[in-house]
């Protein structure tokens, strides 16, 4: 029996309960050691303070909080404790004071002893700025020399740093007021976190032009403050509005059409009750990823085939080459393949993080003669990053492709939610260079490391490695899965890859059990709640978008697609407590549920799950529908657009 925080998000443990703090006009949440969404009224002047260690090979360090003590007044707070920060590298303690003041000032104080000696690529804090209230904004920069300069908060995702070397950065509010903050104990720059599809511009330390890693020594210490303070007028309302118990979904008229969705493969058997399931899912194609590094590839080529002809899928093809491309490419070719059965070929390197023009001017003309009918496309195997700062030559491909994960720099719930909007961006700005976005594949956890700079420690014998998430077979999993779908198809991406067929880092977990059954909580034959987005998305594939938007797109989202006189609205809660959303359609509509209450039988009893779940609701006449959502649930309403 699986327990409410199990089927929620994956974890035994609850989640941490964040606290509403006031600084004077500022109201704030304060969760594990860290200050976020820091308010004056509804405008959000700072989304996030925190102090992070990054190891040699940019891995963050997992922070545990001892001897934590909140005291907290009408108008202001005092918050002391210290943090053990830890990986297999990093051994440091931070000693920790906040301070919010009945002015609106916070300041945020470290004071870090390094417990055994280790290399880091960064040490100390973190601000991160929100894209809808900053991007355009002009930003006054004062230098560490007392010199100042004025640039503005980029609307498309910059590329490099856009401020540099920064003591201290202003920038406006509301009501022709200004935020300010003052950094001491090191030198800071700013970058645009949109490019790792995190949605928020980030402050930190240090430049980044400065060498690094930096070996520790034991007993050394880090000292470093940060403070927010207000100027210029603040006028009402200072008080927090507290947000409407109802959250409202708009629609807009129909307009794009779906891209093709495709899954990632897997190594493992697929057996047949697994492969009704996928077939009902009617994916476009499957992915599969030949690099040549690995000496295996060519049974990896040749399982991915077999899989897709028995799916009955195309196959979307990630060719990652060493610097023996003509050899590679002519290995390849070799192996038997139906090319009918080809959709799209990628065109990687293992030696430059984007394509190369060099790499693309030895392979480009084969690969078309072998695949005529296929799409040839050039970017990165990594993130946006990697294309937006060294874009490929696409005079000669048809399209563009990076991959995407939302947890780049954090990994906790909130960033997650938060960071789904990134996705949007980055197809805007791709479509800028060519109007044919791949975005392939969409994981919860990057699957490697694109900046290792050293050896990365090896992992206990049963660990689950990074790239798996315990979140991937939950609630949660479904509703992150719907967000991310609804921004990538309202952008127009043309085609998107998501996950792997079977597994802890698949939809489904095929017929065998957990490779680490005391961290991922699968069991044989489940199917995970995702599936069923995935599957009901599908249907109205050829059909259009009928574009969304939430009041409040933190905390529930929705997906509306139509298809000839068919309709279906597609509503996640994304947060652990209960949502009421309203949405206007005034018609009969036939509801599902995954909720807790559902969650076995969607699990466990996919073929009665669907039939036996429906139910049919009628609003109160000339009003819209009103749904109750549970914490992380996924609706599913289907209706007759013809009256």
């Amino acid at each position: 029996m699986y327990s409410p925080s199990l089927i929620r998000y994956g974890r035994q443990r609850p989640l941490a309960e964040p606290r509403t703090l006031r600084a004077g006009p500022l109201t704030m949440l304060y969760e594990n050691g860290f200050l976020r969404y820091i308010r004056l009224g509804n405008h959000e002047v700072v989304r996030m303070i925190y102090h992070a260690v990054r190891d040699h090979n940019w891995a963050t360090a997992t922070c545990t909080i001892e001897n934590e003590t909140v005291d907290q007044w009408a108008d202001s707070f005092r918050i002391q404790y210290t943090c053990l920060c830890r990986n297999a590298t990093v051994n440091l303690r931070w000693t920790c004071e906040i301070a919010g003041d009945p002015d609106g000032t916070i300041h945020f104080a470290i004071d870090g002893e390094v417990l055994s000696e280790f290399s880091r690529n960064r040490a100390g804090f973190c601000v991160l700025h929100p894209i809808p209230e900053c991007a355009g904004q002009p930003c006054t920069l004062t230098h560490p020399d007392g010199s100042q300069s004025v640039a503005a908060f980029p609307r498309a995702i910059s590329p490099h740093q856009p401020f540099l070397t920064i003591r201290e950065m202003q920038w406006p509010t509301v009501n022709g007021g200004a935020a300010v903050l003052w950094f001491v104990g090191d030198i800071f720059e700013s970058e645009d976190q949109r490019n790792w599809a995190d949605a928020s511009y980030k402050t930190y330390c240090t430049p980044s032009a400065r060498p690094f890693p930096v070996t520790l020594k034991t007993g050394e210490t880090i000292q470093q403050s940060v403070e927010l303070r207000l100027i210029g007028p603040v006028s009402g309302p200072l008080d927090f509005q507290a947000d409407p118990a109802e959250i409202t979904i708009a629609f807009g008229s129909p307009s794009a059409s779906l891209p093709v969705i495709g899954l990632g493969a897997n190594p493992e058997v697929l057996t047949d009750p697994v492969i009704q399931l996928l077939k009902e899912a009617r994916f476009h194609h499957l992915r599969v990823e030949v690099n040549f590094q690995k000496p295996d590839w060519p049974e990896t080529y040749q399982k991915a085939i077999d899989d897709a002809v028995q799916l009955d899928l195309k196959l979307e093809i990630a060719l990652i080459f060493n610097q023996l491309a003509n050899y590679e490419l002519y290995s390849f070719l070799k192996e038997p393949v139906d090319p009918s059965l080809v959709y799209s070929v990628s065109i990687f390197s293992n030696f430059a993080k984007s394509t190369p023009a060099s790499l693309l001017e030895q392979v480009v003309s084969p690969i078309r003669q072998a695949f005529p009918n296929a799409q040839i496309g050039a970017g990165t195997d990594a993130f946006f990053v990697a294309v937006n700062r060294q874009t490929p030559p696409l005079e000669t491909v048809d399209f563009i492709s990076y991959a995407i994960s939302p947890q780049a720099h954090a990994i906790d719930t909130l960033t997650l939610i938060e960071n789904v909007s990134a996705q949007a961006d980055t197809v805007r700005d791709a479509r800028h260079w060519i109007p044919n976005v791949h975005v392939s594949p969409v994981t919860l956890r990057p699957r490697s490391n694109p900046d290792v700079t050293g050896k990365a420690p090896d992992s206990a014998m049963n660990q689950m490695p990074f790239s798996v998430d315990p979140r991937q077979m939950s609630l949660f999993g479904a509703a992150w899965t719907l967000a991310s779908l609804k921004e990538l198809i309202q952008a127009k991406a043309r085609s998107v890859t998501y996950y792997e067929t079977i597994g802890e880092q698949g939809i489904m977990q095929g017929d065998f059990p957990s490779a680490y059954p005391d961290q991922f909580f699968s069991e044989t034959g489940m199917v995970f709640p995702m599936y069923w987005v995935f599957r009901l998305a599908n249907g109205f594939r050829d059909g259009q978008v009928v574009p969304t938007v939430s009041s409040r797109p933190l905390n529930a989202e929705a997906l509306c697609l139509q298809k000839g006189p068919k309709a279906v609205l597609m509503l996640a809660n994304l947060t652990n407590e209960p949502q009421t959303v309203v949405v206007p359609v005034n018609r009969t509509v036939v509801v599902r549920l995954l909720d807790e209450t559902s969650f076995s039988k969607a699990c466990f009893s996919p073929a009665s799950f669907w039939e036996e779940s429906a139910q049919s609701l009628s609003p109160e006449k000339a009003k819209p529908l009103r749904l109750r959502l549970a914490p992380y649930a996924t609706v599913f309403a289907e209706w007759e657009t013809s009256d």
